[in-house]
């Protein structure tokens, strides 16, 4: 059947997940014309409403480590548009973002089907959306597999890999003796919702029967209320198999198991059960693990544990290495094994292309590592900052002519790109544009260190943002410059030891939904009402007046020569009263 429609764009995009979304996101805003290919009807992938999986990274081990850039944006869109944290209004945030941007062709419910190579590189795929009943070619200069499945790897032959490697391969101490086609299983989550009523529950006939003994390490059955802080990631299955070949079989299996697990928790007697209702049970199960591709570099167990320096690092990592059983609810030891990381540890670009298709580049729990050290770079908030590298070095290579390998020779401009989105790297601080020995400023010395620092977080206490009165304004003149925006940094309390609790609620990962439930507000660090103004021949103009401002980074339109800025704070939310800064700048 030939294709109805040939859709041309610079950078094609397969799977909306965080990972995808982030990195179409991110393209688009730099100018590329981007096609991202779902084919699910919702964004969001493990994150989505048809699965809810819980975004998790390095600031659920290293507080101060939150990832930063888009990923950022949409936690605080969320807050704002999303109180009470429901995952219908989490898919209008996704959806939203995507949406908004005009650089953005969305297809969704639209499956990849084949791909044509010419000389070592992807020239087109054909894809076929299940609603339209029709095909559409997409043609594009790069390609990214943000699936999680690595669904091009066959159709490219792009190399990749499955299971886990023996320990002499990497020198991996945690390695197994004998290599295994083991992985992690898919995991099918339920949800709870309380009423004001006793609901009763009787299984279907599919449901298997569980007793005591099989939740072993799983729920607390001493605890009367235990079933409600539990999100039930351990109904997992499938490891042991092919958890993409074997899907079916594998998602068969789990519906039963999540009935009998319910069954369990509704009328053993163990819990207090009875005014809690079945509100939720997956579309289609979690995977965290098929096959990755492998890329000019395999991160491994041993550059997580000591730290390996990369000048190419795009990205930070810092979840423990989280190793499930491959056997899951099946097994009866524990259903994972946290193996601890002493810091956070960088990523590098080599891990994110493919090491013999020049065009394809990855993203999300599909990149170039071992077993083991996917089983820490899996997790879907250091996907986002994945995602959100790859569409930003992409939309580098793109007016120059390279290939992904060549644009790693390029680190030092397409780092300092990530930085200017607000993406924090471990060993890469932001380069400034203005400099204070260049300026006349009513900032004290202390302040003007930390707008510009480049660390942009408060890692230590001379990091801290720098604090200034409402109404009070900070002012900056220069020589006459050309600034195409104007950049401001402003403090969401990103990195703070104090934040773990409420980070938690920035996104939708609430284990079950109680009458009760506490309302998520937007930080209160964050300034909501000023005005920008710029200084040109004329005099002081306003360039912005904000009046609800929610978002950490905000660039500013300017497009002509000025002598000055002047940023004045005029309103907090909850109870801030101050102006909390980490950056003002231009970008030429």
């Amino acid at each position: 059947m030939a294709p109805r429609q040939i859709i041309e764009c610079d950078f094609a995009v397969i799977g909306a997940g965080m990972a995808g979304i982030v990195a179409a996101i991110a393209a688009a805003r730099r100018g590329l014309k981007v096609c991202l290919v779902h084919d699910r009807p919702v964004l969001g992938g493990n994150a989505s409403e048809e699965v809810r999986m819980w975004i998790r990274g390095a600031s659920d081990h290293f507080p101060l480590y939150r990832e930063g850039g888009i990923l950022e944006e949409l936690a605080l869109d969320n807050a704002r548009y999303n109180p009470d944290m429901t995952y219908p209004l989490w898919s209008m945030v996704l959806y939203n973002k995507v949406t908004a941007e005009p650089n953005i062709t969305l297809l969704l419910n639209t499956v990849c089907l084949d791909a044509e190579c010419r000389e070592g590189r992807i020239v087109q795929i054909s894809t076929f959306c299940l609603t339209s009943y029709e095909r559409l070619c997409v043609r594009a200069a790069y390609f990214a597999d943000c699936s999680g499945d690595s669904i091009l790897a066959e159709a490219t032959g792009a190399d990749f890999t499955r299971g886990r490697e023996e320990a002499a391969q990497y020198d991996e101490s945690l390695g197994k003796a004998v290599r295994d086609g083991c992985t992690m299983g898919n995991s099918l989550l339920l949800q709870a919702v309380e009423t004001d009523a006793p609901v009763t529950f009787i299984p279907p006939p599919f449901a298997k029967k569980f007793s005591e003994k099989d939740f072993r390490y799983r729920l607390n059955t001493d605890a009367r209320m235990g079933f409600i802080s539990n999100n039930y990631w351990w109904i997992e299955l499938g490891g042991e198999r092919d958890t993409l070949r074997d899907a079916r079989d594998i998602h068969a299996e789990l519906l039963a198991t999540v009935y009998g697990v319910w069954d369990f928790v509704k009328n053993s007697g163990k819990f207090d059960a009875e005014n809690w209702d079945l509100h939720f049970v997956g579309a289609l199960p979690a995977k965290r693990e098929t096959r990755r591709y492998l890329g000019d570099y395999v991160l491994s167990q041993r550059d997580i544990d000591e730290g390996t320096h990369f000048d190419d690092e795009v990205a930070y990592g810092g979840w423990t290495m989280d190793d499930h059983s491959p056997f899951g609810f099946r097994g009866r030891e524990k259903p994972n094994i946290f193996h601890p990381i002493p810091a956070p540890y960088a990523i590098p670009w080599r891990c994110l292309y493919s090491r013999n298709v020049s065009n394809l580049a990855f993203a999300g729990r599909n990149i170039s590592v071992t077993h083991l050290a996917l089983s820490s770079t899996r997790v879907m908030a250091t996907c986002a900052m994945l995602g959100q590298a790859v569409g930003t070095v992409v939309s580098f290579a793109l007016p120059r002519g390279l290939t992904l390998r060549e644009a790693g020779a390029y680190a030092v401009q397409w780092k300092q790109m990530l930085r200017d989105d607000d993406c924090y790297l471990l060993r890469t601080p932001r380069r400034t544009f203005l400099a204070p020995e260049h300026i006349r400023t009513n900032a004290s010395r202390e302040q003007l260190h930390i707008l510009f620092n480049g660390v942009e977080r408060a890692l230590k206490e001379s990091d801290s943002p720098a604090v200034f009165p409402l109404h009070s304004p900070l002012e900056f003149t220069f020589e006459s410059v050309y600034a195409r925006k104007i950049r401001i940094l402003f403090d969401s309390d990103i990195a703070s030891s104090e934040r773990r609790d409420r980070e938690l609620k920035m996104y939708p990962m609430r284990c079950h939904v109680p009458k009760n439930r506490e309302r998520v507000h937007v930080p209160s660090a964050l300034i909501q009402k000023y005005t920008l103004s710029v200084l040109t021949e004329r005099g002081w103009e306003i360039a912005e007046q904000a009046q609800d401002n929610f978002s950490r980074l905000r660039y500013v339109d300017i497009g002509r020569r000025i002598r000055g800025i002047r940023l004045v704070g005029e309103g907090c939310r909850e109870t801030g009263n101050t102006l909390r800064l980490f950056s003002l700048d231009i970008i030429p």
